[in-house]
């Protein structure tokens, strides 16, 4: 997931980052994202998918995001 948080310092940029997800669906993945970030942060879906190697690398359990 892409995610764009306004940057305190200068409001008119964005800080953006990427998470991992484990999710059902799309929008549960969108919604668990939402949940670990701040407020106002802008969600969206990348086509990246995660490899089973790379969610065990970083212990990435079903339900929770991880920034990358």
């Amino acid at each position: 997931m892409k995610v764009a948080l306004p940057d305190e310092s200068a409001p008119e940029n964005a800080i953006t980052l990427f998470y991992a997800v484990i999710a059902d669906s799309s929008d549960r993945g969108v919604e668990i994202v939402r949940g670990a970030v701040k407020e106002g942060a802008e969600v969206t879906m990348t086509e990246v998918r995660l490899s089973q190697a790379t969610a065990q690398a970083i212990e990435l359990l079903p339900g929770y995001a991880r920034a990358l």
